[in-house]
This record gives C-alpha cells, structure tokens and sequence, in this order.
C-alpha cells in the first residue's frame, strides 16, 4: 500500500483530498504547513509527497528543495494556483518531478501520482514489451534485436507508454513527463512531433504506437 505524505494549508482540500486518497486504497500522512510536513518525512517516509506551493511558514519550493536534498529519490508533485511557464520552470528547478495546476480533477492527480510511483518502484529500471526492451539507466531501446537511437525526448515518450502497454497515456501525462525531463516548454503540438519522429524510428512497429482519439497514445503488445 503506497504511503502518500500531503501538505496543503486549506483545510477542506486537505481533508478531501486525503479522504479520497484513502479510498482508493492509499495511506496518507498530512500536514498544513512546511514545518509539519518535515516532521512526517522523518516518523514516517512517504513513497510520495504532494505539496501546496503556497503554505502558511514558507513556500512549497523551499520545501521541495530540503526535501530533494535528504530524500533524492523521493517522488515529490507540487500543487500550485501558479502554472505560468516561469513557475513550472521554477518548480522543476527546485526539485520537483510534477506539478497539478489547482483547480485540478482527482482523476489528474491519480494519473500523475500512479505515473510518479511506476517510475520510482521499477527496481530493475528495465522495461520488456513484447520484442521491446528499454533500459532507463542508459536510456537504450533494442527492438528485435536491433538498437534503436532515440532523443531523451522520445525514450521518455516511450518509456511512459511501455509502463502501462494496452492502456492509453492520456496528452497530459506525457507532456509533463516531457516537462520534467528538460527546462524547455513543451506543449502538445510539440508532443505530437515528438511520437511523429518516435515513429519513424520504430519502422514497421510503429503501428504499435496508435492514437487514441480524445484520450492520447497507446502502445500495443501484439504489434511489437
């Protein structure tokens, strides 16, 4: 059971959220400010920390910087009423591996933290689907035996899609992985270059790549 630390100051978003986190099967820590929040990490280490940006002793950047600095590889996404190119930028820079822009659908937040917690318990950092291997320590794709030479950008796409193959990654979710991968904006026209070059690459899997109309991309096992 994933254990999710929550720092928000509004009260009635903490207790929300917290309850639905709880339903769907979470254990949740809260705190309303930074200084409490520092105090869970240390009774109880999270497998992921949600913060708000703007909290009641600091801001939620500082937080995330400290938290970067004790805890590396900790999944950290923050929430923020602030989602301007700068902020994004900035947040980033402080640490963090997402952020959801308030207001947000639940359903967001549980894509993004689901996505968070598939990267960081991937403990052999391979993936394998169907004749497909990835390598994320040295960011490799071998396809049929052969090595396919892939952008950071377009391993990280697929890096994403091979983490749940059959089931659609919504535009979203693969933009702000690309956001978290470089300090550049990325937006969807970029993403949809991104797959088109990706797909180039894969030559007669590329069929595996498909788009999911209203939804995103999928990749499929059974053309790999």
């Amino acid at each position: 059971m994933p254990h999710v630390l929550l720092c928000e100051d509004d009260v009635h978003l903490r207790n929300n959220i917290s309850e639905l986190l709880r339903a769907e099967g979470y254990s949740v820590s809260v705190s309303e400010n930074a200084a409490g929040a520092e105090r869970e990490l240390r009774a109880h280490f999270p497998d992921l920390a949600v913060l708000d940006v703007l909290l009641p002793d600091g801001s939620g950047f500082d937080l995330c910087r400290r938290i970067r600095k004790s805890y590396p590889k900790l999944p950290v996404i923050l929430l923020t009423c602030c989602a301007s190119e700068e902020d994004v930028v900035f947040g980033f820079e402080a640490g963090a591996d997402d952020y959801v822009e308030k207001p947000f659908s639940f359903r967001v937040l549980l894509s993004r933290m689901a996505a968070l917690l598939r990267r960081s318990s991937d403990s052999s950092r391979r993936k394998e689907v169907g004749n497909m291997t990835l390598d994320l320590e040295e960011k490799t794709c071998r396809l049929s035996g052969t090595d396919v030479n892939l952008t950071p950008s377009e391993f990280v796409i697929l890096w994403e899609l091979a983490g749940t193959p059959g089931e659609p990654v919504d535009r979203e979710s693969l933009v702000h992985a690309l956001w978290a991968l470089d300090s550049p904006y990325v937006d969807e026209n970029a993403l949809c270059v991104h797959v088109s070059r990706l797909r180039s690459k894969l030559g007669p899997a590329a069929a595996a790549l498909r788009t999911v109309r209203g939804e995103g991309y999928v990749l499929e096992v059974d053309r790999l």
